[in-house]
């Protein structure tokens, strides 16, 4: 394991951190609290770490999907999460995890900076905590506060000890403001207009999922242009639902062709069954079989291959909506393969991407075998259906410059560090 840091001693060499009465006053204070135990949840891993902290609440996604796509982007590269308030969730990735925040006592933070060494710190939003944002800068860390709002700077302490902000924007780097009222409100607290960015809000965005692009020629090529449409990760209790809303669907668009995806090879075995039991005639991708002008469902199984299925169809209904206790797709990654949305009203965790999606003309929920039916010949329609993909686009897409510049910088500060400048 790489070595710790060992913490630094308290030089107050910095004049703005020094003439701040109120942040001195703030940390003697709270130094003398008897410190709880420090206990990280393991060993600092070898290598870069990049400590990304989610301040504000309900925005915890944009923060996962921006320490998700560096570690990408940065095979070896650790990223460590922290929050004020939710859980990230775990998306599966030894190299990006949740940590607890530690309290704000300066034996502690000066712990946690210790064991952790962050090479770089994003900071998102505001609502800064004195002892720990010293400490991290003391240790060397590249300080980058991000996304900063007006309201994350509004706090009690913020309004009657200005000099405590004042202090602590000084120990950031890198400085970005996702409005002009942001902007104005940290130029009040001192920092200099020449010394911020300003840039768009972060949002979350997609993942786009892998497809090969011999599989996406043949079957493009197979369908012809048929109108089609997808039921993603089905939940088995769906199925009939499902079916009987392709029938309805299939009389009013009688080419109308529907990919029936299941993560499981059983599930896919006995919805092929149900399909024929209903005389609808089938095709089998796994088993080879590609969908002709007379098939009417397309059964798939492989959930390696669920960007083919949504590069296709022009409509998707996102399995596990519609009947509680399944898993629901992530309707943002959806969205950014340029299909437009149907789902039901069990959204699990996604309240707040279809909430955005639906706002934006994305989406569309429904509730039943009928509504569902209904939804499906309407949104099929190829300019239909072209207005709500561009709108999910939109949403996806919104903040990606935002998320591309963040990322550039760091990969810049971790290229300095690594080629050994300060």
């Amino acid at each position: 394991m790489r070595k710790a840091k060992q913490p630094p001693q308290k030089s107050w060499a910095d004049p703005n951190v020094r003439g701040s009465l109120g942040l001195s006053a703030y940390r003697t204070l709270s130094g003398r609290r008897t410190p709880p135990a420090f206990a990280p949840s393991r060993d600092r891993p070898e290598g870069e770490l990049v400590w990304i902290h989610a301040a504000e609440p309900g925005n915890n996604r944009a923060l996962n999907d921006l320490a998700h796509r560096l570690a990408f982007m940065r095979p070896g590269c650790n990223v460590m999460l922290t929050a004020a308030h939710d859980a990230f969730g775990d998306r599966g990735s030894h190299d990006v995890w949740q940590e607890d925040m530690p309290p704000d006592h300066p034996v502690v933070t000066d712990a946690f900076i210790s064991h952790w060494a962050p090479d770089v710190l994003v900071w998102a939003w505001g609502d800064l905590r004195p002892n720990l944002v010293l400490s991290a800068a003391e240790s060397g860390a590249h300080m980058m506060l991000v996304d900063a709002a007006r309201d994350g700077f509004e706090k009690r302490r913020d309004r009657w000890l200005p000099e405590v902000p004042r202090a602590l924007l000084a120990q950031f780097n890198h400085v970005t403001a996702r409005d002009e009222d942001a902007h104005q409100r940290m130029a009040q607290m001192g920092r200099p207009v020449g010394a911020m960015e300003l840039a768009d809000a972060l949002h979350p965005f997609g993942k786009m999922m892998p497809a090969a692009e011999s599989d996406l020629s043949d079957l493009s090529t197979a369908l012809g242009g048929r109108p089609t449409w997808l039921s993603a990760r089905t939940a088995p209790a769906e199925c009939a639902t499902i079916l009987s809303a392709h029938k309805q669907a299939l009389k009013a668009s009688h080419r109308l062709l529907l990919i029936l995806h299941f993560s499981d090879l059983a599930q896919a075995k006995t919805a092929q069954e149900q399909s024929m039991d209903q005389g609808l005639r089938v095709a089998n991708w796994t088993e080879g079989e590609f969908p002709d002008e007379n098939t009417q469902v397309l059964i798939a199984d492989d959930d390696d291959e669920l960007g083919l299925w949504l590069r296709v169809a022009t409509v998707t209904f996102l399995g596990g909506s519609m009947r509680s206790g399944s898993e629901v797709c992530d309707p943002f990654s959806a969205a950014a393969h340029g299909t437009a949305i149907i789902y039901g009203p069990n959204i699990g965790p996604h309240v707040d991407a279809f909430t955005r999606l639906m706002n934006a003309g994305a989406a569309r929920i429904v509730n039943d075998t009928s509504s569902l039916g209904r939804a499906v010949s309407q949104m099929i329609a190829p300019d239909h259906a072209a207005h709500m993909a561009m709108a999910g686009w939109d949403v996806v897409t919104r903040g990606a410059d935002s998320l591309d510049r963040i990322i550039s910088l760091i990969q810049a500060r971790l290229d300095a560090r690594r080629g050994g400048v300060a």
